[in-house]
């Protein structure tokens, strides 16, 4: 009945069911992270999109099994390699097949409660913050590298400062430090390059404060990474991590569950049709991943891929399932066809470039029917690739929401250097006439950047971004009454 509510207990999972709905779900995530750049969420597209990268191949593994049986066992040990990445990912696991109404309960052993190694970086409290200062030398800290970014609705941020150490080690010469801090929730920014140095972390019942010069970044939780870097003499450079406080090693119990070792799935995806519908989609998995990093930049069209592929984990069991292995091989080679037909002109490029990878890294051209379509529709040019050329004229969106200011600073060693740089991602309507539409996101970087200045004001609303030209080679892109302002040589 209408507004009946599901059922409390998720139906019994198959492993393999379980493992395609996963896939399945991955490329919901990703569409709806990447639809519209007001929302857009690179940390979702990457994290979602880097499952399969070493799970994609287990999946045919799985699916390809002879019997049954077989087919459960494979997807059970595969589900179990996946999870043991750590609670993080066993999480994502766990929410992922709930919303494709499973249980995982029964696949996957619960968390390891020892011997895990925990995040790679510490909570910030207040005893944190006291060791660190009796640590390093901050009232001499710099600001290296700095960025907030708007992912999905929430704001978060990344700070690294470096300082030298108060108290090195007798092998490690004076060296320097970098100290990572990252917030996945900010509530106040204010930074500028022309601060004075200094720095100071600071935790009280309103939250962590990271504060340097006159700016700061403020929320309910931080964590905290050191990085230190040894220089000695006749040494080579060196650089390890330390997060406070120290833990034991957890190698005796990595890689372990209820007492056995989780072993990745091994074997090879018999068929070459669907050895190579195998290649094509870690190749697009991998194109996503990507563009996550730099989507301003990316031809790849991710939303228009994900429903190219919607329904990929279903439809590869599906294809597995025939029982003798022509007509596996047809299924197969037309699930390829069928993902080249629903992309249609937008992706046909994408698959263009991916199927002619594959023919050429397997010798064979086993996909040679949906290799042609997509061909034949990128040769209809129907839909522009959705590229953003950079414009050494600065030419900004008349209306804009800014998504993600990001600065690095200049930095040499002996091995080379490293060039200042600031970026800025400003989502607009793709269509100013038509604001209803889809945004998109717009990409500039400022080359040896003279100043970078950005508050919480420069986060809110629409703004109205506008250039002023310096007549020297570089402008200043400035919005929200200097909330942001940025000023250096675009390109």
């Amino acid at each position: 009945m209408p507004g009946t509510a599901p059922p409390a207990d998720p139906r019994p999972a198959s492993a393999l069911a379980v493992l395609g709905a996963l896939l399945d779900r991955s490329l919901v995530q990703i569409e709806d992270a990447t639809a519209d750049a007001r929302f857009h969420d690179r940390e979702t597209v990457r994290a979602a999109a880097d499952v399969w990268d070493d799970n994609t191949r287990a999946l045919f593994v799985s699916a390809l099994g002879r019997t049954r049986r077989a087919r459960d066992r494979r997807a059970r040990r595969a589900l179990r390699w996946m999870a043991d990445l750590g609670p993080a990912r066993r999480a994502w696991m766990a929410a992922s097949a709930a919303e494709a109404g499973y249980d995982i309960g029964a696949l996957v052993p619960p968390a390891r409660t020892s011997g895990d190694p925990g995040p790679a970086a510490a909570p910030v409290t207040g005893g944190v913050a006291e060791g660190l200062a009796a640590d390093h030398r901050l009232d001499t800290a710099t600001v290296s590298t700095f960025s907030v970014e708007r992912r999905g609705t929430r704001l978060t941020a990344r700070v690294v400062l470096t300082a030298e150490r108060a108290r090195p080690g007798p092998e490690e010469g004076e060296g320097t430090a970098d100290l990572v801090v990252r917030l996945p929730e900010v509530d106040e920014v204010r930074f500028d390059t022309r601060d004075v140095p200094g720095a100071r972390l600071s935790c009280d019942h309103y939250g962590v404060t990271v504060a340097f010069g006159d700016g700061l970044l403020r929320g309910p939780a931080a964590t905290v990474e050191v990085r230190r870097e040894a220089r000695g003499p006749g040494l080579p450079a060196a650089t390890r991590s330390w997060s406070p406080p120290p833990r034991p090693s957890p190698e005796p119990a990595r890689r372990r569950d209820r007492g056995r070792e989780a072993r990745p799935l091994t074997g090879e995806v018999s068929g070459p049709a669907a050895r190579a519908v195998c290649h094509l989609l870690v190749w697009t998995m991998i194109r996503i991943r990507s563009s996550g990093g730099h989507p301003g930049r990316s031809t790849t069209p991710v939303p228009a891929l994900c429903r190219a592929l919607a329904g990929a984990g279903a439809d590869i069991a599906a294809a597995a399932a025939h029982f003798t292995p022509g007509r596996r091989e047809r299924a197969f080679r037309d699930l390829a066809l069928a993902w080249v037909r629903r992309g249609g002109p937008e992706t046909a490029a994408h698959f263009d470039r991916a199927l002619d990878a594959v023919s050429r890294s397997s010798g064979i051209d086993e996909l040679e029917a949906a290799r042609r379509l997509a061909r034949e529709l990128r040769g209809r040019d129907s839909a522009p690739e959705p590229r953003t050329a950079p414009s050494r004229d600065l030419d900004v969106p008349s209306a804009a929401a800014l998504r993600l200011v990001s600065y690095t600073a200049g930095r040499s060693w002996e091995e080379g250097a490293l060039k200042p740089d600031a970026t800025v991602h400003l989502a607009a309507p793709a269509d100013p006439a038509d604001p209803g539409e889809p945004w998109r996101l717009r990409v500039l970087t400022a080359r040896a950047p003279d100043r970078v200045r950005v508050s919480t004001p420069a986060f809110r609303g629409t703004l109205r971004p506008r250039t002023i030209d310096d007549h020297d080679g570089r402008a200043t892109l400035v919005a929200a009454d200097g909330a942001l302002e940025v000023r250096g040589s675009w390109h």
